[in-house]
């Protein structure tokens, strides 16, 4: 009787486990991994598109006797920016009595910035002024005028904003000239600029659905709707127009938030996603930082001009990878698409420097749906729910405490009959 009882509780063990698995919308069988090893499990856009959000990924072994969740990190593989500090030299500090005071930087290697970080000694001040730039530190230009930097600090504050942002310049020296007359003078001890570098990622081609423009005269604008087969993230996308009349207008983008009921007719709201300028001497890229949409809108401003046409509307998802140390299986899975699903928190995100630098790739399969979803809400297997996977775990705790209190029953009187 012990035996089957037993037996019992480990397939109800077996299937509240497995039921982790199934409690998701889509699953993919990976490949069989012959090695344990860190590996590289790709995500296509498909993938990332049935994501009810970013929390409901999982990798699972789905073993005979339980199914076990797998730790992993993931990484977006798009264009990576760096900027790398460029300290500069101060050659020159020179004041003017009751007018103003100049702070001359020169750079060990001329570079093109757009923004210097100035170190200021005073805790608190209020400072207008103006930055100039030389290659000869003889004939100066004027980059910008009538800025201000801030510092203050009492009991419950300490703050300094001194960053100087400008239009990119490439100078050998950059003059600082602070405005004295009505505060006094301050003390630069440093400043530094920082160089920005851009590593290209990765990233591939959407398909469109459908494709659709309209003109509306009274509004002087020209609509183009493009459709998606998929709620795609999507990164950046091109325009280009083969028009040989130059242009040079206003565009903005949004993506469809859904159709919504009205009274009189079904309305579909836009929420605006991007601007810009879109010219006929520009590649006109515009970044949309992974905006998730099944339709999306473009409208072109013409203003007073002839509409123009765009004759190649591209659309590009950001790449990405889920990274985990994987064992030897034949039954591996990705899940995804659950609701309300909490983000996972794993201890690998603290052995980051473990990971090789080079990975290999592990792929898997056709999507596979799960059962959940093929009937109603009303009827939804139990053991998709927590509290009846907790109900089952409170029954085991029951059950193995009665079995361990029967045998302290049994010994005890055992030992009271000798």
């Amino acid at each position: 009787m012990r035996s089957k009882i037993i037996t019992v509780l480990l397939l109800l063990l077996s299937a509240s486990a497995f039921s982790q698995l199934n409690s998701y919308s889509y699953k993919r069988k990976l490949n069989a991994v012959a090695s344990e090893n860190y590996y590289a499990v790709p995500l296509l856009p498909e993938v990332l598109a049935a994501c009810k959000s970013g929390s409901d990924l999982r990798i699972y072994n789905a073993g005979e006797k339980d199914t076990v969740e797998i730790p992993y990190l993931m990484q977006w593989l798009g264009d990576k920016t760096e900027e790398t500090p460029i300290p500069f030299e101060l050659i020159n500090d020179v004041t003017h009595l009751k007018c103003c005071s100049y702070v001359t930087l020169k750079m060990s290697k001329k570079k093109v910035i757009n923004r210097i970080y100035l170190d200021v000694a005073e805790n608190n001040f209020d400072k207008l002024l103006s930055i100039e730039g030389s290659n000869d530190n003889k004939e100066w230009f004027t980059i910008r005028q009538h800025m201000r930097i801030v510092g203050f600090q009492n009991a419950e504050n300490n703050f300094k904003s001194t960053a100087l942002y400008f239009s990119s310049a490439e100078y050998s020296y950059f003059r600082i000239k602070f405005d004295d007359d009505s505060s006094d003078k301050i003390t630069v001890t440093s400043a530094s600029a920082f160089e920005t570098s851009i590593t290209k990622g990765n990233y591939a081609a959407l398909p469109v659905k459908a494709k659709q423009q309209t003109e509306h005269k009274k509004e002087k604008t020209s609509e183009f709707i493009v459709e998606l087969p998929a709620d795609y993230l999507v990164s950046y996308i091109t325009l280009k127009s083969n028009s040989k009349t130059d242009f040079y207008r206003d565009v903005n983008i949004y993506r469809s938030n859904g159709i919504y009921h009205m009274p009189k007719k079904d309305e579909e709201l836009w929420e605006q996603v991007g601007s810009g300028i879109v010219s006929s001497n520009e590649d006109n890229v515009f970044a949309l930082n992974n905006t998730k949409t099944k339709k999306l809108k473009i409208e072109i401003i013409n203003y007073d001009n002839q509409p123009i046409s765009l004759d190649e509307i591209k659309l590009f998802a950001e790449k990405a990878q889920l990274v985990a140390k994987l064992a030897v299986s034949d039954h591996l899975y990705i899940a995804y698409g659950k609701e309300n699903a909490e983000a996972p928190v794993y201890d690998l995100v603290h052995f980051k420097e473990k990971i090789p630098a080079v990975l290999t790739e592990v792929n898997y399969g056709n999507e596979e749906i799960s059962a959940k979803e093929n009937v109603s809400a009303s009827v939804q297997p139990l053991m998709t729910d927590k509290k009846w996977l907790w109900i089952v775990m409170l029954i085991v705790i029951l059950v193995i405490g009665y079995f361990a209190l029967n045998m302290l029953r049994k010994e005890k009187e055992g030992n009271s009959g000798q």
